[in-house]
């Protein structure tokens, strides 16, 4: 049996992507979490600000020895 482990789910604040790109780079460098679920679960609009970094944000996860998680919305959105 293995021990006890720490997810850390999706940031559901509106920060922006620089921040939220940071937060992330810390966690891998500092937080004693396992898994870490990353992309935007709330508003379909925030989508493309963040896109830009999920990569990035996933390699450093990985690197640092975490599981990589990526979310998304629930629901299919209509075209706007």
């Amino acid at each position: 049996m293995t021990g006890a482990q720490l997810t850390m789910g999706p940031i559901l604040f509106h920060w922006p992507a620089d921040k939220k790109r940071d937060f992330y780079f810390r966690i891998a460098d500092e937080a004693p979490v396992d898994t870490v679920y990353i992309g935007e679960v709330v508003c379909s609009k925030r989508a493309p600000f963040f896109e830009a970094h999920c990569d990035e944000v996933a390699e450093r996860l990985t690197k640092a020895g975490k599981k990589v998680v990526f979310s998304s919305l629930a629901e299919i959105m209509i075209p706007r």
